[in-house]
Protein backbone atom coordinates (compact mmCIF):
# COMPACT_ATOMS: atom_id res chain seq x y z
CA UNK A 1 0.00 0.00 0.00
CA UNK A 2 2.78 2.27 1.17
CA UNK A 3 4.39 1.56 -2.97
CA UNK A 4 1.33 2.18 -4.40
CA UNK A 5 0.67 5.62 -2.68
CA UNK A 6 -2.86 7.49 -2.32
CA UNK A 7 -3.87 6.49 -5.48
CA UNK A 8 -4.58 3.35 -4.62
CA UNK A 9 -8.31 2.19 -4.36
CA UNK A 10 -7.93 0.73 -0.39
CA UNK A 11 -5.66 3.46 0.64
CA UNK A 12 -8.02 5.14 2.85
CA UNK A 13 -9.25 2.82 4.77
CA UNK A 14 -6.54 0.68 4.99
CA UNK A 15 -4.86 4.09 6.62
CA UNK A 16 -7.52 4.99 9.52
CA UNK A 17 -7.75 1.10 10.06
CA UNK A 18 -3.92 1.53 11.32
CA UNK A 19 -4.49 4.63 12.98
CA UNK A 20 -7.74 3.25 14.95
CA UNK A 21 -5.49 0.29 16.00
CA UNK A 22 -2.15 1.88 16.89
CA UNK A 23 -4.92 4.79 19.09
CA UNK A 24 -5.42 1.75 21.42
CA UNK A 25 -3.29 2.08 24.09
CA UNK A 26 -2.77 -1.55 24.33
CA UNK A 27 -0.38 -1.60 27.54
CA UNK A 28 -0.97 1.71 29.10
CA UNK A 29 -2.94 1.30 32.32
CA UNK A 30 -3.24 4.15 34.89
CA UNK A 31 -2.39 3.47 38.43
CA UNK A 32 -4.91 3.45 40.52
CA UNK A 33 -5.16 5.84 43.91
CA UNK A 34 -5.81 2.96 46.57
CA UNK A 35 -5.45 5.38 49.46
CA UNK A 36 -8.79 4.70 51.36
CA UNK A 37 -8.90 8.06 53.24
CA UNK A 38 -8.40 10.42 50.31
CA UNK A 39 -10.44 8.41 47.59
CA UNK A 40 -13.14 8.83 50.72
CA UNK A 41 -12.61 12.15 50.96
CA UNK A 42 -12.55 13.48 46.92
CA UNK A 43 -16.04 11.38 46.66
CA UNK A 44 -17.39 13.05 49.67
CA UNK A 45 -15.89 16.62 48.10
CA UNK A 46 -17.93 15.92 44.98
CA UNK A 47 -21.07 13.57 45.95
CA UNK A 48 -23.15 14.28 49.25
CA UNK A 49 -24.70 11.29 50.70
CA UNK A 50 -24.70 7.64 49.05
CA UNK A 51 -22.86 6.21 51.82
CA UNK A 52 -23.08 2.98 50.95
CA UNK A 53 -22.35 3.02 47.67
CA UNK A 54 -18.88 4.58 48.69
CA UNK A 55 -18.60 1.99 51.27
CA UNK A 56 -18.83 -0.76 48.26
CA UNK A 57 -15.89 1.44 46.09
CA UNK A 58 -13.79 1.24 48.86
CA UNK A 59 -14.30 -2.51 49.53
CA UNK A 60 -13.10 -2.69 45.97
CA UNK A 61 -10.28 -0.12 46.39
CA UNK A 62 -9.22 -2.80 49.58
CA UNK A 63 -9.64 -5.46 47.50
CA UNK A 64 -7.37 -3.95 44.80
CA UNK A 65 -4.74 -2.90 47.51
CA UNK A 66 -4.29 -6.72 48.90
CA UNK A 67 -4.15 -8.31 45.19
CA UNK A 68 -1.48 -5.65 44.18
CA UNK A 69 0.40 -6.75 47.30
CA UNK A 70 0.42 -9.86 46.45
CA UNK A 71 1.19 -9.72 43.06
CA UNK A 72 -2.08 -10.66 41.66
CA UNK A 73 -2.82 -9.25 38.26
CA UNK A 74 -5.70 -10.84 37.35
CA UNK A 75 -7.99 -9.25 39.29
CA UNK A 76 -11.44 -7.79 37.77
CA UNK A 77 -12.89 -4.94 38.22
CA UNK A 78 -16.67 -5.44 40.10
CA UNK A 79 -19.91 -4.32 37.82
CA UNK A 80 -21.89 -1.62 39.63
CA UNK A 81 -25.29 -1.11 38.78
CA UNK A 82 -26.67 2.26 39.86
CA UNK A 83 -30.89 1.96 40.72
CA UNK A 84 -32.73 5.01 41.26
CA UNK A 85 -35.22 7.81 40.16
CA UNK A 86 -33.57 10.51 37.74
CA UNK A 87 -31.29 13.40 39.59
CA UNK A 88 -30.86 11.00 42.78
CA UNK A 89 -26.79 11.60 41.47
CA UNK A 90 -25.81 8.31 39.74
CA UNK A 91 -24.12 10.08 37.00
CA UNK A 92 -22.45 12.40 39.62
CA UNK A 93 -21.21 9.85 42.00
CA UNK A 94 -19.67 7.59 38.91
CA UNK A 95 -18.07 10.56 38.06
CA UNK A 96 -16.65 11.03 41.92
CA UNK A 97 -15.74 7.62 41.67
CA UNK A 98 -13.11 8.32 38.65
CA UNK A 99 -11.97 10.80 40.35
CA UNK A 100 -11.44 8.81 43.67
CA UNK A 101 -9.31 6.49 41.50
CA UNK A 102 -7.54 8.77 39.79
CA UNK A 103 -9.10 7.35 36.35
CA UNK A 104 -10.46 8.83 32.97
CA UNK A 105 -14.48 8.78 32.94
CA UNK A 106 -16.18 7.94 29.99
CA UNK A 107 -20.00 8.37 29.66
CA UNK A 108 -21.90 5.94 26.82
CA UNK A 109 -25.50 6.74 26.30
CA UNK A 110 -27.22 3.64 25.84
CA UNK A 111 -30.60 5.19 25.39
CA UNK A 112 -29.36 6.85 22.60
CA UNK A 113 -28.15 3.82 20.63
CA UNK A 114 -29.70 2.81 17.67
CA UNK A 115 -28.36 -0.48 16.97
CA UNK A 116 -26.10 -3.08 18.74
CA UNK A 117 -23.30 -2.71 16.28
CA UNK A 118 -22.81 0.73 17.75
CA UNK A 119 -20.90 -0.85 20.32
CA UNK A 120 -19.08 -3.12 18.91
CA UNK A 121 -18.21 -1.85 15.38
CA UNK A 122 -18.68 -2.43 12.11
CA UNK A 123 -15.91 -4.72 10.15
CA UNK A 124 -13.24 -2.78 8.38
CA UNK A 125 -14.48 -3.68 4.85
CA UNK A 126 -17.39 -1.50 5.06
CA UNK A 127 -18.30 1.58 4.14
CA UNK A 128 -17.48 4.32 6.78
CA UNK A 129 -16.53 1.57 9.12
CA UNK A 130 -15.08 2.26 12.39
CA UNK A 131 -14.74 0.49 16.02
CA UNK A 132 -17.38 0.86 18.42
CA UNK A 133 -17.99 3.20 21.31
CA UNK A 134 -16.40 0.82 23.88
CA UNK A 135 -12.77 1.12 21.85
CA UNK A 136 -13.71 4.21 21.10
CA UNK A 137 -14.18 5.35 24.49
CA UNK A 138 -10.34 3.78 25.26
CA UNK A 139 -8.84 5.25 22.67
CA UNK A 140 -10.01 9.13 24.21
CA UNK A 141 -9.18 7.74 27.36
CA UNK A 142 -5.66 6.80 26.45
CA UNK A 143 -5.80 4.10 28.89
CA UNK A 144 -6.91 0.54 29.20
CA UNK A 145 -8.12 1.13 32.42
CA UNK A 146 -10.90 3.73 32.47
CA UNK A 147 -14.43 4.19 34.23
CA UNK A 148 -16.83 4.10 31.99
CA UNK A 149 -20.16 4.87 32.55
CA UNK A 150 -22.77 3.18 30.79
CA UNK A 151 -26.15 5.30 30.95
CA UNK A 152 -29.78 4.38 31.23
CA UNK A 153 -29.08 0.90 30.77
CA UNK A 154 -32.80 0.23 30.94
CA UNK A 155 -33.36 2.05 27.37
CA UNK A 156 -31.35 0.19 25.10
CA UNK A 157 -33.81 -0.35 22.86
CA UNK A 158 -38.05 -0.63 22.40
CA UNK A 159 -37.50 -3.85 19.55
CA UNK A 160 -37.54 -7.14 21.21
CA UNK A 161 -34.58 -8.40 18.75
CA UNK A 162 -32.56 -5.43 19.10
CA UNK A 163 -32.73 -5.85 23.20
CA UNK A 164 -31.62 -9.41 22.54
CA UNK A 165 -28.72 -8.56 20.71
CA UNK A 166 -27.64 -5.74 23.05
CA UNK A 167 -28.05 -8.14 25.86
CA UNK A 168 -25.85 -10.47 24.18
CA UNK A 169 -23.18 -8.07 23.75
CA UNK A 170 -23.49 -6.54 27.06
CA UNK A 171 -23.36 -10.26 28.80
CA UNK A 172 -19.73 -10.59 26.59
CA UNK A 173 -18.65 -6.47 27.62
CA UNK A 174 -19.56 -7.54 31.34
CA UNK A 175 -18.65 -11.00 32.39
CA UNK A 176 -14.75 -11.42 33.43
CA UNK A 177 -15.04 -14.34 32.00
CA UNK A 178 -15.32 -13.05 28.43
CA UNK A 179 -14.22 -9.07 28.21
CA UNK A 180 -10.45 -10.59 28.90
CA UNK A 181 -10.74 -11.14 25.02
CA UNK A 182 -13.70 -8.81 23.77
CA UNK A 183 -13.58 -8.75 19.93
CA UNK A 184 -14.78 -5.28 18.52
CA UNK A 185 -15.77 -6.03 14.84
CA UNK A 186 -13.78 -3.18 13.05
CA UNK A 187 -10.84 -3.99 15.06
CA UNK A 188 -10.92 -7.89 14.52
CA UNK A 189 -8.28 -8.95 17.62
CA UNK A 190 -8.88 -9.33 20.96
CA UNK A 191 -9.13 -6.22 23.15
CA UNK A 192 -8.41 -6.60 27.14
CA UNK A 193 -11.31 -4.84 29.07
CA UNK A 194 -11.35 -6.86 32.26
CA UNK A 195 -9.63 -3.77 34.12
CA UNK A 196 -12.33 -1.64 33.09
CA UNK A 197 -14.57 -0.57 36.11
CA UNK A 198 -18.34 -0.43 34.62
CA UNK A 199 -20.79 1.25 36.25
CA UNK A 200 -24.51 1.30 35.22
CA UNK A 201 -27.42 3.11 36.22
CA UNK A 202 -31.08 2.66 35.25
CA UNK A 203 -34.34 3.74 36.62
CA UNK A 204 -35.44 0.33 36.75
CA UNK A 205 -34.07 -3.19 35.04
CA UNK A 206 -37.15 -5.02 34.41
CA UNK A 207 -36.16 -5.12 30.46
CA UNK A 208 -32.30 -6.38 31.61
CA UNK A 209 -32.06 -10.60 30.89
CA UNK A 210 -31.77 -12.51 34.08
CA UNK A 211 -27.88 -13.65 32.66
CA UNK A 212 -26.56 -10.15 32.34
CA UNK A 213 -28.18 -9.03 36.05
CA UNK A 214 -26.15 -11.65 37.67
CA UNK A 215 -23.02 -9.95 36.67
CA UNK A 216 -24.49 -7.00 37.87
CA UNK A 217 -23.93 -5.71 41.62
CA UNK A 218 -27.06 -3.54 42.26
CA UNK A 219 -26.92 -0.80 44.49
CA UNK A 220 -29.89 1.14 45.01
CA UNK A 221 -30.25 5.53 44.84
CA UNK A 222 -33.22 6.54 47.29
CA UNK A 223 -34.51 9.77 46.60
CA UNK A 224 -33.08 12.81 48.98
CA UNK A 225 -34.89 14.32 52.28
CA UNK A 226 -35.75 17.58 52.26
CA UNK A 227 -32.70 17.65 54.59
CA UNK A 228 -30.35 16.59 52.38
CA UNK A 229 -31.63 18.32 49.71
CA UNK A 230 -30.30 21.50 51.13
CA UNK A 231 -27.67 20.46 51.66
CA UNK A 232 -26.98 19.74 48.14
CA UNK A 233 -28.22 22.64 47.20
CA UNK A 234 -25.96 25.04 49.38
CA UNK A 235 -22.91 23.36 49.12
CA UNK A 236 -22.75 21.13 45.65
CA UNK A 237 -25.00 22.81 43.74
CA UNK A 238 -24.93 26.81 44.31
CA UNK A 239 -21.10 26.51 43.47
CA UNK A 240 -21.34 25.16 40.33
CA UNK A 241 -24.83 27.42 39.43
CA UNK A 242 -22.08 30.63 40.30
CA UNK A 243 -19.77 28.84 38.06
CA UNK A 244 -22.61 28.35 35.13
CA UNK A 245 -23.68 32.27 35.33
CA UNK A 246 -20.13 33.39 35.78
CA UNK A 247 -20.71 35.31 39.06
CA UNK A 248 -18.78 35.82 42.09
CA UNK A 249 -19.76 34.65 45.10
CA UNK A 250 -20.09 38.52 46.24
CA UNK A 251 -22.72 39.68 43.00
CA UNK A 252 -25.54 36.71 43.84
CA UNK A 253 -25.82 35.88 47.88
CA UNK A 254 -28.15 33.59 49.43
CA UNK A 255 -28.78 33.78 52.97
CA UNK A 256 -28.30 30.98 55.12
CA UNK A 257 -31.71 31.02 56.80
CA UNK A 258 -33.54 30.45 53.16
CA UNK A 259 -32.06 27.76 51.65
CA UNK A 260 -34.47 25.20 53.16
CA UNK A 261 -37.68 27.50 51.66
CA UNK A 262 -36.01 27.75 48.34
CA UNK A 263 -35.58 23.90 48.50
CA UNK A 264 -39.03 23.19 49.96
CA UNK A 265 -40.21 25.26 46.93
CA UNK A 266 -37.79 24.14 44.43
CA UNK A 267 -37.20 20.40 45.36
CA UNK A 268 -40.76 18.61 45.23
CA UNK A 269 -40.06 16.60 42.63
CA UNK A 270 -37.90 13.52 42.97
CA UNK A 271 -34.18 13.91 42.71
CA UNK A 272 -32.18 17.46 42.54
CA UNK A 273 -32.31 18.07 38.61
CA UNK A 274 -34.98 20.38 38.90
CA UNK A 275 -33.82 21.85 41.98
CA UNK A 276 -30.64 22.66 39.90
CA UNK A 277 -32.41 24.13 37.10
CA UNK A 278 -34.40 26.81 39.05
CA UNK A 279 -31.64 28.33 40.81
CA UNK A 280 -29.78 28.45 37.80
CA UNK A 281 -32.67 30.47 36.67
CA UNK A 282 -32.69 32.48 39.50
CA UNK A 283 -29.30 32.97 38.77
CA UNK A 284 -29.45 34.52 35.45
CA UNK A 285 -32.43 36.62 36.18
CA UNK A 286 -29.66 37.94 39.11
CA UNK A 287 -26.77 37.98 35.81
CA UNK A 288 -29.33 40.53 34.02
CA UNK A 289 -30.10 42.96 36.97
CA UNK A 290 -25.88 43.33 37.20
CA UNK A 291 -25.05 43.54 33.45
CA UNK A 292 -28.31 46.37 33.20
CA UNK A 293 -26.59 48.08 36.03
CA UNK A 294 -29.42 47.98 38.17
CA UNK A 295 -28.05 46.41 41.10
CA UNK A 296 -23.56 45.58 41.86
CA UNK A 297 -25.15 42.95 43.88
CA UNK A 298 -28.68 40.47 44.02
CA UNK A 299 -29.03 38.96 47.58
CA UNK A 300 -32.04 36.74 48.58
CA UNK A 301 -33.15 36.58 51.69
CA UNK A 302 -36.31 36.41 53.85
CA UNK A 303 -38.01 39.37 52.76
CA UNK A 304 -38.12 38.61 48.51
CA UNK A 305 -37.60 34.82 48.77
CA UNK A 306 -41.13 34.06 48.09
CA UNK A 307 -40.73 36.33 44.95
CA UNK A 308 -37.85 34.33 43.70
CA UNK A 309 -39.75 31.28 44.37
CA UNK A 310 -42.98 32.21 42.18
CA UNK A 311 -40.42 33.97 39.02
CA UNK A 312 -38.54 30.40 38.90
CA UNK A 313 -41.56 28.19 38.32
CA UNK A 314 -44.30 29.93 36.41
CA UNK A 315 -43.98 27.39 33.68
CA UNK A 316 -43.83 24.25 36.00
CA UNK A 317 -47.27 25.77 37.79
CA UNK A 318 -49.20 26.61 34.45
CA UNK A 319 -48.35 23.04 33.40
CA UNK A 320 -48.88 20.68 36.19
CA UNK A 321 -51.09 22.59 38.42
CA UNK A 322 -48.53 22.56 41.24
CA UNK A 323 -49.00 25.31 44.30
CA UNK A 324 -44.99 26.25 44.63
CA UNK A 325 -46.36 29.20 47.21
CA UNK A 326 -44.00 29.52 50.29
CA UNK A 327 -46.19 31.09 52.30
CA UNK A 328 -49.09 29.23 51.76
CA UNK A 329 -50.55 26.04 52.29
CA UNK A 330 -50.88 23.91 49.01
CA UNK A 331 -54.39 24.46 47.11
CA UNK A 332 -56.92 21.55 47.78
CA UNK A 333 -58.35 19.26 44.75
CA UNK A 334 -61.53 21.01 44.61
CA UNK A 335 -59.73 24.56 44.63
CA UNK A 336 -57.43 23.41 41.53
CA UNK A 337 -60.16 22.63 39.44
Amino acid sequence: MARQGHAAGEYESVAKYIDWCLSIPWRHYIKDNIDLRSAKKVMDSLHYGSEDVKSVVLEYLAMLTRKYDLGDTKYSSPVLAFVGVQGSGKTCLARAIAAALGRPFYRISLGALGHASELRGSPSENLGAEPGSIVRSIVRARCMNPVILLDEFDKVSGDEGSRKDFMAIMLELLDPEQNSTFRDWYVDYPVDLSKILFIATANRFTTISRELLDRLEFIEFNDYSFEEKTIIAKYYLFPKVLQYAGLKKEEFVIDDDVWSELTKAFGKEQGVRRLERNLQKIARGALKRITMKESTTVRVHKGNVDKYAKQALPSIERVRGIDYTLAKEPKSQTENK
